[in-house]
C-alpha cells in the first residue's frame, strides 16, 4: 500500500498545496490583485474558458496577454460576435497584418477551426467564441494549445447548461440541475476557468479553476470598459488604418 501511495505521490499530473514552486511561463494581465490570485497570471499555454456576456470589457481584460507580442506568430479571432475593426485592433496593441478573422458556418466548424489553428504552430493566440464544448473536444483544444505553445482563449456565455457540455439531460429539481452544472464545468480539462461580471467601472472575477491554484471568487477590479468621449476622439483622430481590410476567412 505504500508504495503504491508513493507512486501516485510523485506523479507529474498530482498537485500539492505546499507545493509554491511555479515552473511554467506566466503572462500578466496588468492587474495586481487579479495576478496574483492566479500566482502570476494567465499560463502562456492550454485552454482558458471566460464565461462572460458579450461587450463588457472581456477582450480589454486580456490585452496584454493577447498582445504578446512573437515573431511571426498570429492572432486569430474565429466566430466572433462583432465585427473587429483595425483602429480598436490598433488601440488594442495589435497589427492588422498579424490578426486573421475566421468565421465558420457552423459550431463544429469552428471547433475543428481553432484545433487546426492552435497545431499548426503558427498562432501565439487563438480567441474562439463557443457556446457548446463538452469534454472530449475541450481536451483537444487543451492538447493542440500546449504541444503547440499556443494559447486558446474560449469565450462562452454564462452560466452554460450541464446538457452544453455533453451531458444528458435529466428531470431534476433547480438545486440539483445547478449542482450537475458546477461539477460539469470543474470536470473540463482546462488550464483556467473564469467567470467575470462587469459594472460600468468594475469587473468582479470568479476564479472557478486554476491549475496549481485554488478557486477564489469575487475578485473586483477597477476596469472601465464603456467608452467616453475621450476614448471616441482618440479612434478618430488616429485612424490611419481604415484602407487596411483585416484577413477574413469564410
Amino acid at each position: 500500500m505504500s508504495k503504491s501511495l508513493s507512486v501516485l505521490n510523485n506523479h507529474p499530473h498530482i498537485w500539492r498545496a505546499r507545493d509554491q514552486r511555479q515552473s511554467e511561463t506566466k503572462f500578466s494581465l496588468g492587474f495586481p490583485r487579479l495576478d496574483k490570485a492566479l500566482n502570476g497570471g494567465v499560463a502562456s499555454t492550454g485552454l482558458v474558458r471566460i464565461s462572460s456576456l458579450t461587450g463588457m470589457g472581456e477582450l480589454s481584460l486580456f490585452k496584454q496577454v493577447i498582445c504578446q507580442h512573437r515573431t511571426h506568430k498570429l492572432v486569430v479571432f474565429i466566430n466572433p460576435p462583432g465585427l473587429l475593426q483595425s483602429p480598436w485592433l490598433e488601440n488594442l496593441g495589435l497589427k492588422a497584418q498579424q490578426v486573421l478573422v475566421v468565421k465558420p458556418g457552423s459550431e463544429q466548424e469552428s471547433l475543428w477551426a481553432a484545433e487546426q489553428c492552435l497545431k499548426s504552430t503558427a498562432c501565439h493566440c487563438v480567441v474562439l467564441w463557443s457556446n457548446a464544448v463538452n469534454q472530449k473536444e475541450a481536451r483537444r483544444l487543451q492538447v493542440a494549445a500546449t504541444h503547440n505553445d499556443a494559447l486558446c482563449l474560449l469565450y462562452t456565455p454564462p452560466q452554460q447548461q450541464a446538457s452544453q457540455l455533453g451531458y444528458p439531460k435529466a428531470d431534476m429539481g433547480s438545486d440539483s440541475q445547478a449542482n450537475l452544472s458546477n461539477e460539469s464545468d470543474s470536470a473540463l480539462p482546462i488550464t483556467l476557468d473564469i467567470a467575470l461580471k462587469g459594472t460600468p467601472h468594475a469587473l468582479a472575477v470568479n476564479i472557478r479553476k486554476q491549475r496549481h491554484g485554488w478557486p477564489k471568487d469575487n475578485i473586483v477590479i477597477s476596469h472601465r470598459w464603456t467608452p467616453d468621449n475621450h476614448a471616441i476622439k482618440w479612434a478618430m483622430a488616429h485612424n490611419t488604418l481604415s484602407d487596411q481590410a483585416l484577413h477574413s476567412v469564410s
